[in-house]
Order: C-alpha cells, then sequence, then structure tokens
C-alpha cells in the first residue's frame, strides 16, 4: 500500500460508509503520526465521550489521544460489527493494548461500542465500555477488591 492513502476511499462509495471507513482506518492506525488526520473526521466542536472522559472540541480529543498514543506500547483494534446510517453509526469493536499503567504494561484486551453522528463530519462520538475491565481490574489494590465483589456477586 505504499504511496497510496488508506483513507482514500472509491468514488462508489457512499457519504456516510466513506466517513465511517476514515475513521476505522484513523483508529487501525492510531499513532501520534496521524493525529493530523482528525480534522478530516471531526468537526472543531466535536463532543467526545467515554465512561471516563467528557470532551468538547476537536482541540480537547487531540490532547487526549495525543496523550494515549504517547503512552501506548501496544495497540490493535478490530472493529466486529457496524450499522450504519445516513446521520448515524454504531461501531463494535475489540481493541487490545499494553498500558505501563495497567498490569505492568501487559497485553489486554477491552470490548466496546462506538457511537458516531455526524453530517459530513463527526459531532458527536461517544465509546461506550467496561471501565471495571479497562481500570479496575488491573490497578493493584483496587483490582483485588473488584474481582473479590465480583466473585462474590456470582454466587
Amino acid at each position: 500500500m505504499e504511496g497510496k492513502d488508506p483513507l482514500a476511499m472509491p468514488a462508489s462509495t457512499s457519504g456516510a460508509e466513506s466517513l465511517i471507513l476514515r475513521l476505522k482506518d484513523f483508529y487501525a492506525a492510531f499513532s501520534v503520526e496521524n493525529l493530523g488526520r482528525l480534522d478530516d473526521i471531526y468537526t472543531q466542536d466535536l463532543e467526545f465521550r467515554d465512561p471516563i472522559h467528557h470532551l468538547r472540541g476537536v482541540l480537547a480529543v487531540r490532547h487526549y489521544l495525543h496523550n494515549m498514543a504517547t503512552n501506548l506500547k501496544e495497540y490493535r483494534i478490530r472493529y466486529t460489527d457496524e450499522q450504519v446510517g445516513s446521520n448515524a453509526a454504531y461501531l463494535s469493536w475489540e481493541m487490545d493494548f499494553a498500558h505501563p499503567a495497567l498490569e505492568g504494561g501487559k497485553l489486554l484486551s477491552l470490548r466496546g461500542i462506538s457511537h458516531v453522528k455526524y453530517t459530513d463530519k463527526i459531532y458527536y462520538h461517544e465509546d461506550s465500555y467496561d471501565v471495571g475491565a479497562l481500570l479496575y481490574e488491573h490497578v493493584p489494590v483496587v483490582g483485588f477488591a473488584t474481582r473479590l465483589i465480583k466473585n462474590r456477586m456470582k454466587r
């Protein structure tokens, strides 16, 4: 694929499908180097939510993603399903990542869903995932307590 723009789309693809493919390609190649592509995907007044953050504006999202990309030691995302409409889409995904602050940098997996709303660009992006699976279970003292509570609830 050398010399080709991985975010370029064939002319036959609809605007919504093209935008969603650019979004997926951006996160598949997620790195500090490709953060410049945010302006091609998101509006300047973007609202971005996940279980931990509520960010407004593409500059705030760029800063958040820059910090994330800088600290990740390993990262892969797989999209497992999607529903794309004319102005909204849902994407389910599985992410493998290694972060030095979680489990000593061990490779972890997380499943989630992204809900995006758009016109010609995405103005709303919400990621939903189990924050316990991301953080609570992988921080030493909190992880122990979380696993203990979950085991008691299974009884």
